[in-house]
């Protein structure tokens, strides 16, 4: 969403992380917060944060995204995978290779073994974590290997001790297999039942660890029952065995789909690797009588693009074209990816997420729309237009003593810069004639109005007062709006708006947010055509260096 029309009230109170993103789509800076909203607050109004990072961030910063999550520590985790993943320009700490530590079992050595890592990389482990806390890492290895006895040493020393097992065997941290190959099927037994605890399924594991609890405290081993309950505590830990870090997510879409009247929003996570790195936002006004047909559309055309290919994509079953939908991903030569449709358990839950993702992005755009119309309306009204002015034009002539001279294009759609039609223009007029500059501008636009690429405008706006506009209003053909925008005076407070037949300037004092979306539009047009201007005048420069 853009800043600039940033609503508080439609920010969630729930944990995720927002990232700042510039002027381009590039990322700036990526943060977690416990409560989104609050947390957000802090970037504006009088009590921001003063700090000179954030000042010389919100100056580049121009949208704002963000993702749910279900607890503060899955934020914890995202906000570390995302700065990895994104490499924003201010984020500091967690740019680097180094990352959370994970627990992983090797699963296809002859006695497995259980280490500590930083990357989870081989698609021959397991892995569980990632753990914030090293110290909760350590313990619940340490409480693994208790348990199962399942061995930690590298393949090496564990070939040294076939004559003589390691300390581990005697003090009951390792089965000890090296020097007793009959271990081998007790061995494989354990290994089995801490692989299931690695891929979630901890119900029955839990179960033992309870009655074993119940049986030291009976029998006044506090010690020993004080230690099971941290370790259970730990084993419900979501952050751990959550399906979020599943290794069945490691390629996955998951889809949240949101209808409201005739609005729809679909938010679709990305998950890789076991966490969400992003996630997709599709918003539409229906126009079908069936809106889930228009779902249906909206789906087809996202995945045509390709720019998301996962192995499996989770949906709810409550998506009345799940059939078709296959049929479209094999007719788009998508063959490897699986749809799997959920109505309960951990993966309906994921879908929930999504869909609360999508219910929030919905309020937000819904808010967004109706700013759009509103200021549509506003300025059809006051300049007198004949239809809505969804794409506006504005103009600009950039020079030094005439020459140089260029001119810039720059439009504004749905009150949005559409950045893929600014167009440039190298001016041939000669001397310094703004009003002649300006008319060459237009008329050479006006000439391309049946060519692809250079569709229509409802409304042009140029950069100047009553005398460019009288210079250029007749070359402007019927059904399209012209108006011109001048900056005020020394004695004068706001930007003036001048069209034709009136003598005095609009009055927009009544509605300043729509005088703000010309003037941000005229400002876009200064830049772009001084930037051009520049160019061209340090290639004239160095040409002349080089003679």
């Amino acid at each position: 969403m853009d800043i600039k029309d940033l609503n508080m009230d439609v920010i969630p109170q729930d944990p995720g992380i927002y990232i700042f993103k510039g002027e381009k789509g590039e990322n700036l800076y990526v943060g977690k917060a416990k409560n989104l909203k609050n947390r957000l607050r802090s970037y504006f109004g009088n009590s921001r944060d003063k700090r000179m990072n954030i000042n010389y961030l919100m100056l580049e910063a121009r949208t704002l995204d963000f993702i749910t999550t279900q607890t503060e520590d899955e934020a914890l985790m995202l906000e570390n995978k995302n700065i990895k993943l994104r490499q924003p320009k201010y984020n500091v700490l967690l740019k680097d290779d180094k990352t959370y530590s994970s627990l992983r079992l090797e699963i296809n050595e002859e006695f497995p073994r259980i280490s500590i890592v930083r990357k989870c990389t081989d698609k021959n482990s397991l892995y569980l974590g990632p753990f914030k806390s090293s110290e909760n890492l350590r313990k619940t290895k340490r409480f693994l290997q208790k348990t199962f006895g399942i061995r930690d040493c590298s393949n090496n020393k564990f070939t040294q001790h076939k004559k003589r097992a390691c300390l581990y065997k005697f003090i009951g941290m390792c089965v000890g297999p090296c020097d007793e190959i009959d271990l081998k099927n007790t061995y494989e037994k354990n290994f089995t039942q801490l692989k299931d605890i690695f891929k979630g399924k901890i119900g029955r594991f839990k179960k033992i660890i309870e009655d074993k609890m119940i049986e030291f405290a009976k029998r006044e081993k506090f010690e020993e029952a004080s230690f099971l309950r941290d370790e259970l505590e730990r084993l419900d830990n979501n952050n751990y065995f959550d399906t979020i870090n599943s290794e069945n997510l490691k390629n996955t879409d998951v889809i949240g789909i949101i209808e409201n009247d005739n609005h729809i929003q679909i938010s679709i996570l990305f998950f890789r690797g076991g966490y969400i790195i992003d996630k997709a936002d599709l918003f539409a006004t229906s126009k079908l009588k069936d809106i889930n047909l228009e779902v249906h559309q909206m789906l087809k055309q996202f995945y045509a693009l390709k720019s998301s290919i996962p192995k499996k994509i989770i949906i709810s079953n409550q998506f009345k074209f799940i059939d078709e939908f296959k049929i479209d991903l094999k007719n788009l030569n998508i063959f490897d990816t699986r749809i799997e449709c959920v109505s309960k358990g951990r993966k309906k839950t994921l879908v929930e997420m999504a869909e609360k993702n999508a219910k929030m992005q919905l309020e937000s755009n819904v808010i967004h729309e109706k700013f759009v119309d509103e200021n549509l309306n506003n300025i059809k009204n006051k300049l007198k237009l004949i239809t809505t002015p969804v794409r506006i034009e504005c103009f600009d002539i950039s020079n030094t003593q005439g020459t140089n001279a260029v001119a810039s294009m720059v439009v504004f759609k749905n009150c949005e810069p559409a950045k893929k039609y600014y167009r440039k223009f190298k001016i041939q007029t000669k001397g310094p004639n703004d009003y002649e500059m300006m008319k060459e501008a237009i008329s050479r636009r006006i000439k391309r109005f049946d060519q692809d690429g250079w569709e229509k405008p409802d409304l042009i706006l140029i950069d100047g007062g009553k005398g460019h506009l009288n210079k250029i209003k007749d070359l402007i053909p019927n059904g399209i709006g012209v108006a011109s925008i001048a900056k005020p005076r020394k004695n004068e407070v706001v930007d003036k708006i001048y069209i034709p037949e009136r003598k005095d300037p609009v009055n927009f004092d009544d509605c300043n947010k729509t005088l703000n979306i010309l003037i941000n539009l005229r400002d876009e047009a200064h830049r772009f055509a001084i930037t051009f201007h520049k160019s061209r005048r340090s290639k004239e420069m160095l040409g002349k260096l080089a003679t």
